[in-house]
């Protein structure tokens, strides 16, 4: 028990104080360097009042996750490389959110520019891994006690995991509350799973996490004073790559990130129908939580149901581990 409260309950007590106490501050911050969120024209009509608020919110809870990180990180090899995932996804979204926001180019940074940033993050995530630590790449399939390792053929396949993964996660985010609530439950999956195998460092940066978005949503949740920006969606991306994979969980994404995975492939289908069609659409609006928006649900409703869709994914989630 004694062990538990210094790898989960102090990490998370004091990543969410310290969120909760530095927010006022990164808000002003951010307002006064008139990093502020610009909604579309041809948006949600209820989201044009968002216009204003300010946004690379992300610093509230990646802040005190560091902060854990490097306290924790020399002693449990999982630390790190999660680290250089997460704020690697990070400094992309901002560099993204910065040219957007504050040098209020529009576009930010262009696609490629992104895919090629992502590219070189997760080749120095492999690179680390294989070279500092005895993890591996392999996968746990659930509900299975199979474990498959395709050698070097699982470098190529994280990759595809990592940028899919990071792509769900900034689709997400997109709903006061919403990124951040369903991957405070992922978080708590990550801990849940980090005790069933014994891996403390993934119970701390878990846990950490947990904290921190907590913290976070005091100040996100609706109506929101800050939003995350790509920075945060991305990071967050980017830790649940990072853990998924040092857990040997990479397959468990499609479970516990059901959610993420719902908003990416909505956005498939719409744009692909609407171009088989020449204009025809599945969904009201993509993503599809401004869908269920469009049908007349709250932002706190769609929250509240994603978010209790993702519990109920973790638990099918937990139940498979072996």
């Amino acid at each position: 028990m004694n062990d538990y409260i210094f790898t989960i309950l102090i990490p998370t007590l004091v990543s969410f104080l310290v969120a909760v106490l530095i927010g006022p501050k990164v808000i002003e911050l951010l307002g006064n360097l008139k990093a502020r969120q610009t909604e579309r024209v041809e948006g949600l009509e209820s989201h044009q009042k968002k216009t204003g608020t300010p946004t690379m919110g992300g610093f509230i809870f990646l802040i005190p996750l560091l902060i854990m990180g490097i306290i924790f990180g020399a002693s449990h090899k999982e630390v790190v490389p999660v680290l250089i995932l997460t704020y690697g996804f990070g400094i992309i979204g901002f560099l993204d959110d910065y040219i957007k926001v504050v040098r209020k180019h529009n576009l930010g940074l262009l696609p490629w520019q992104k895919l090629l940033g992502q590219f070189i993050i997760v080749a120095i995530f492999v690179f680390y891994v294989l070279t500092f630590t005895d993890i591996t790449f392999a996968f746990k399939i659930p509900f299975t006690d199979i474990t498959l390792d395709f050698g070097v053929w699982n470098i190529p396949i994280l990759f595809f995991i990592a940028l899919g993964t990071g792509n769900g996660t900034n689709l997400t985010d997109g709903v006061d509350g919403l990124c951040a609530s369903v991957t405070a439950v992922v978080a708590g999956f990550f801990i849940a799973a980090g005790m069933f195998y014994s891996m403390t460092g993934v119970e701390v940066m878990a846990s950490a996490m947990l904290g921190a978005l907590l913290g976070y949503l005091v100040y996100n949740v609706y109506p929101g004073k800050v939003m995350m920006g790509d920075m945060g969606s991305l990071a967050i991306g980017g830790f649940v790559t990072g853990m998924a994979t040092i857990m040997h969980m990479p397959v468990f994404i499609v479970i516990i990130g059901f959610i993420y995975a719902m908003e990416t492939v909505s956005v498939i289908m719409q744009v692909s129908y609407f171009k088989l069609t020449h204009g025809k659409r599945i969904f009201r609006m993509t993503p599809i939580h401004h869908h269920f928006e469009k049908g007349g649900w709250s932002e706190t409703k769609v929250v509240n149901v994603f978010t209790t869709i993702t519990i109920l994914a973790c638990l099918i989630a937990y139940a498979g581990l072996r």
